[in-house]
């Protein structure tokens, strides 16, 4: 398991301030919450920890025992966990509702969709072809973010909490302790914008300083290039990194057409 960082202030005695940050799904995650004694915070960062460890581990390609990658090395069809299942044919969904821009079968030779097959009988998957690649990158973080928000909220009755994967995923639970939201503003120098979360979340996709690009355009298999990243905020942080995905990789004269199924989202240049 990842060592936790953790930190616990009670300088404002009517508002305590835990902290915790460990590394997971490659990326550091940051959880900052208030009103909760030592003891339980630090019951709350051990529980994130082992629900985000959990959920890489059954979620990602890059661990060689996970069912994805059994899935990626395979061409029967393999028995998947609950999650992963899940995952599969909720992406598919989201293929369709964004015209194809969000695949998360874009790292593939094979242009051929669709690139897999879900088995409910057998509670099993399979690929469409020896060249499909399944990758949830573009996925899953948005995924563990929300069920960390459903954790917070539902297990442990927090009210207000930030919740930070690697400054592209964020979601605020309630709001700062001394406002009425949580003001985010993007990591990227010179963007000049705030983002207001309040019950919210917000995804933020685009190219890392000094990184190569690395989202795929699912449409021509080549890697999506822009000058501005793109920032979508709205109620799901799941659906933020979808939509985010996607449109940086699509034209954008095609956003409003990629929009109209998701009207409580909102997508801009930053």
């Amino acid at each position: 398991m990842p060592e936790i960082k953790f930190i616990h202030s009670t300088a404002n005695p009517d508002a305590p301030v835990a902290y915790c940050s460990f590394t997971a799904m490659h990326t550091v995650i940051e959880i900052l919450f208030v009103h909760e004694d030592e003891q339980k915070s630090r019951e709350i960062g051990e529980a994130v920890r082992d629900l985000t460890t959990e959920l890489e581990t059954k979620l990602s390609r890059h661990i060689a025992t996970s069912d994805l990658a059994k899935l990626n090395s395979s061409l029967d069809a393999v028995a998947v966990n609950q999650e992963l299942y899940f995952s599969l044919e909720l992406c598919e969904q989201f293929r369709a509702a964004t015209r194809g821009y969000f695949d998360i079968a874009a790292l593939s030779a094979s242009r051929h969709r669709p690139a897999y097959e879900t088995l409910p009988a057998e509670h099993k998957a399979r690929r469409c072809g020896k060249d499909t690649r399944l990758d949830l990158g573009g996925y899953a973080k948005g995924f563990a973010l929300d069920k960390v928000k459903n954790l917070l909220a539902g297990t442990y009755g927090i009210e207000n909490a930030l919740i930070n994967f690697g400054n592209s995923s964020i979601a605020g639970l309630g709001h700062h302790p001394l406002g009425d939201c949580w003001p985010v503003s993007p990591a990227k120098a010179g963007s000049g914008q705030t983002f207001r979360l309040r019950d919210s979340a917000l995804s933020i996709s685009g190219k890392t300083a000094g990184v190569v690009e690395h989202i795929i355009d699912p449409v021509t298999g080549s890697h999506a290039s822009k000058d501005k990243d793109i920032a979508v905020q709205g109620p799901s942080a799941l659906v933020c990194e979808i939509l985010s995905t996607a449109l940086y990789a699509a034209p954008r004269e095609m956003w409003p057409e990629l929009l109209q199924n998701f009207a409580a989202y909102k997508a801009e240049e930053i």
